[in-house]
């Protein structure tokens, strides 16, 4: 008997596709990291591509088609070659004290393989402020580098997790912070900073961090995908825990069933699960820099809505580089297009926002979690924001209260001090996740 146990376990890949010297893409130089995700969505999957065979016929049948794929000259067999996506479902446990950065955490693959990255320096893993002359801004301990520019921060003020962005590093030698952190940002509090995803801007359009590959392990079952790109992230509550459904495109699936071996136990991140609990939701007063760059880090003020729900969607353009040369057929897949859509539910009307829609107004939005601490700490933000419905149309479909929805799309940002070095990271990127990382 065989059950469908199941695991999934994920590799970055040096070159896309891992293809092997005879174009093949192998498993050979990936190391794969099982995933501690949801069992469902991870099913075999995959369709052949072939060219049909609508040829001349003397009567009604049909004739097989044809695949397309390569021959191996050793047994004059063509080589078993499919196309499709894998779902992954997990959520967003940090990495905990283990270390300062995702580069061979499986969170770090995940979302490497759709946005680009960027790991604080080490000033800014857990920095104590020697000095705080507003909520906007901040005397570092120790500067933070350039690369930090546009990194999200954490800090616990309160005993609530709040979070910022860096928007400059250098003003008399302080730090400017947008949006606002609240008025408990006083005194000498510790600033840690987030490994931060983003979505690149300006001659960076398109980047990410690298494909990967997938490895799906059960009893008497292996299936293997290669060059996989991130097409959708989908996060959504469950129970206030945060849990991100990514799909990936991939360019070529495989079986491997002689080689199975089992489901293998998933490596377990020591951090915590980010739940919307213990944070605030929080919007820019005014509004940053957009169409025109801005010549000073932003310090924008913020307002705190009382959200109750939200989800985020993330829909990349996938652009394959083809050629004919292997069995993969393309060199790479450019990410062409990024749609990002941030949907709040607020359990009580603000006004703030009423005009947002007609006035055509762009603001931050900033979504946090709890806790935020030591590797502890995730937060998604929009750093230029655009509504795309009325939220004077409020919600009184139910029986209970009446609810305000905000939906809102990335805008372009131009409110981080600008030069070229800055916007090589994640400087005036339009949509960054940010996840704490260990002092280590």
């Amino acid at each position: 008997m065989a059950v469908t146990h199941r695991s999934l376990s994920i590799a970055s890949e040096t070159t896309f596709g891992s293809p092997d010297t005879d174009g093949i893409p192998s498993v050979s130089g990936l190391t794969f990291v099982s995933i501690p995700c949801e069992r469902d969505p991870v099913v075999l999957s995959g369709d052949p591509v072939a060219s049909e065979r609508n040829d001349t016929r003397d009567g009604a049948y049909f004739n097989a088609p044809e695949p397309d794929t390569v021959w191996n000259t050793t047994t004059n067999k063509r080589i078993r070659r499919r196309t499709g996506s894998i779902v992954c479902r997990v959520d967003l446990t940090t990495i905990g004290t283990a270390a300062n950065s995702y580069s061979s955490n499986y969170l770090g693959s995940l979302l490497g393989a759709g946005f680009n990255t960027q790991a604080p320096s080490g000033s800014l893993l857990q920095d104590t402020a020697s000095a705080v002359s507003n909520v906007n801004t901040y005397t570092p301990g120790s500067s933070p580098a350039i690369a930090d520019v546009g990194l999200l921060i954490g800090s616990e003020i309160n005993g609530r997790a709040e979070y910022s962005a860096i928007t400059d590093n250098d003003v008399s030698g302080d730090v400017t912070v947008s949006p606002a952190f609240s008025a408990g940002f006083t005194g000498t509090p510790t600033v840690r900073g987030l490994q931060t995803w983003y979505v690149p801007s300006r001659n960076n359009s398109g980047q990410f961090a690298s494909s990967v590959a997938f490895k799906i392990d059960g009893e008497n079952f292996q299936q293997l995908a290669f060059g996989c790109v991130l097409e959708s992230m989908n996060i959504t509550l469950d129970n206030g825990r945060l849990m991100a459904e990514l799909t990936y495109q991939a360019a070529y699936i495989t079986d491997n069933h002689s080689g199975a071996v089992g489901s293998v136990e998933p490596v377990y991140n020591s951090g915590s699960p980010a739940f919307f609990r213990g944070a605030y939701v929080v919007v820019s007063t005014g509004s940053p820099a957009s169409s025109t760059n801005g010549t000073v880090g932003e310090t924008q003020a913020r307002t705190a809505l009382d959200a109750e729900d939200f989800s985020l969607t993330v829909t990349n353009t996938l652009t394959p580089l083809s050629y004919s040369n292997d069995i993969i057929g393309m060199s790479g897949m450019d990410i062409s297009d990024v749609s990002v859509e941030l949907s709040l539910t607020l359990s009580t009307v603000n006004t703030t926002v009423a005009d947002d829609y007609f006035n055509r107004t762009v603001r931050q939005v900033l979504v946090g979690t709890g806790p935020v601490d030591d590797g502890k700490g995730c937060a998604i933000m929009l750093p230029a924001a655009i509504l795309t419905n009325d939220p004077s149309v409020y919600d009184v479909s139910g029986n209970d209260i009446v609810r305000q929805t905000l939906t809102y799309q990335q805008a372009r940002y131009a409110g981080d001090f600008t030069t070229s070095s800055y916007e090589a990271t994640a400087g005036n990127s339009p949509f960054r996740i940010g996840l704490a990382v260990g002092n280590v």
